[in-house]
């Protein structure tokens, strides 16, 4: 289904070029980033006198990390449909399901998160880059796999273990079932 037309009036048609210095470029990306809005987005609200105001740290790490782990699954989830190999179903299931569930709402997670969040970026990119040669027919090297998953095991280890804990680090471990233990 096609998107509706949009009133001449609020069809955003007009462009405005701007230059920068680049701290000012950085300062803008900075605070665009910590309202958890786009650079467009935020020079858009400032112009017009909305600036946004900027996002809890706490929120910002759960927003970041929920997108990494939808990222990863997705691309998981591309290369056993291009492969049939089913371990990356099991891995998509994981982190795109039950990792995901267990970390939503999980605030208190939010440093260790911020501590990880980049070695997760880089498995992403690196699952992403399997993907993207899988899905042009190119066959995934077995060495690759492996490595790549091993080093995505270890990256989501703390996060899979701080989420085996309730929240607040206290009382007695829950039973995961799932048997996801042994990442």
């Amino acid at each position: 289904m096609a998107r509706p037309t949009l009133d001449p009036q609020r069809r955003r048609s007009e462009t405005l070029n701007l230059r920068l210095a680049p701290t000012e470029m950085y300062d803008l990306r900075r605070r665009a980033a910590e309202a958890g809005v786009t650079l467009a987005e935020y020079a858009r609200a400032t112009l017009t006198g909305r600036r946004p105001k900027p996002k809890p740290v706490k929120d910002r790490m759960m927003s970041a990390l929920l997108y990494e782990l939808s990222s990863i699954a997705t691309n998981l989830s591309q290369l056993e449909d291009v492969t049939g190999d089913a371990n990356f179903a099991k891995w998509a299931r994981y982190v795109g399901g039950d990792l995901v569930e267990r970390v939503t709402d999980r605030h208190d997670l939010a440093l260790l998160i911020e501590e990880h969040l980049e070695a997760i970026n880089g498995v992403g990119h690196m699952i992403n880059a399997m993907a993207r040669r899988a899905n042009v027919g190119k066959d995934p090297d077995p060495g690759e796999v492996e490595e790549t998953l091993s080093i995505l095991g270890r990256v989501l280890e703390p996060i899979h273990k701080a989420v085996k804990r309730p929240a607040g680090g206290r009382g007695k471990e829950p039973d995961p079932g799932s048997g996801r233990d042994a990442l």
